[in-house]
């Protein structure tokens, strides 16, 4: 591990400090469980660290759709970034499967979007605690955006302010990404390497996402890159950033390189 002077642990522990500042109460509810269940949503079994099943999801639409297997067990799969399903982001393109979103479920109870979690058609008691599932009924009726209102679907731009939304990546983002965004790689759509400016611009709907909830997996590895900024992954900016700063922040992140 690289040696660290005073000034770069300083540097470290600012933004993270903020990351659990008593702003954590910008959003009503349980960020926390919500957060989660974003993660979850998004990948649930890099986040609890297990092996999803090898064979394609029942719910999955194999007579449509072209994915099989394990990333078949996703529910962004299936329901998309934006949580349109066939009706929003995944209406067309490698991820179509004609699936409908879970938008619907919006302001629902816990006790019912379990209910559907554990039906046969989703059948994610099986691999899920009740704990587990109870944070992802969380995310969908409490943590849900309509994406349409500020990402424009056919241009892909944000309506957000950038000059805004760079302070709050100076704040809570340079740590990790950089000045430019570009100090991790990040996957994209065909799993190519992007900064990222070139993800947001690629899919800003799953930056959004991300943004929200942070990456699926454990959070803090104690590692350190070859400069310094440790190896984490992102956390949640619920609770942290209000709405409408995560959307300034979105737009931002559009402006940066892409390349």
């Amino acid at each position: 591990m690289l040696r660290m002077t005073r000034s770069i642990v300083k540097y470290m522990l600012f933004p993270v400090a903020l990351l659990f500042s008593t702003s954590l109460m910008a959003e009503s509810y349980d960020s926390y469980a919500v957060a989660e269940g974003g993660r979850l949503y998004d990948n649930w079994a890099v986040e609890v660290g297990q092996q999803a099943p090898d064979t394609t999801h029942p719910g999955y639409n194999d007579y449509k759709g072209t994915k099989r297997g394990a990333e078949t067990w996703r529910c962004k799969e299936c329901h998309g970034w934006d949580y349109e399903g066939a009706r929003g982001q995944y209406g067309i393109g490698p991820h179509y499967t004609g699936t409908k979103g879970i938008t619907a479920y919006r302001g629902a109870s816990i006790a019912e979007v379990v209910t559907v979690l554990r039906n046969d058609n989703h059948r994610f008691d099986r691999v899920l605690s009740e704990d587990q599932l109870s944070k992802v009924a969380a995310f969908v009726g409490q943590g849900l955006v309509n994406m349409r209102a500020f990402i424009n679907r056919r241009t892909k731009a944000v309506a957000g302010d950038a000059n805004k939304g760079r302070l709050t990546y100076q704040e809570q983002c340079t740590l990790c990404h950089g000045s430019t965004g570009k100090a991790r790689g990040l996957s994209g759509e065909h799993d190519q390497q992007l900064s990222l400016g070139g993800l947001a611009n690629e899919n800003p709907w799953q930056v959004m996402h991300q943004i929200r909830s942070g990456h699926p997996g454990k959070f803090y590895t104690n590692k350190y890159d070859e400069e310094g900024r440790p190896r984490m992954n992102m956390p949640a900016m619920i609770g942290v950033v209000p709405l409408e700063g995560q959307i300034d922040l979105l737009a931002y992140l559009m402006s940066l390189p892409v390349d």
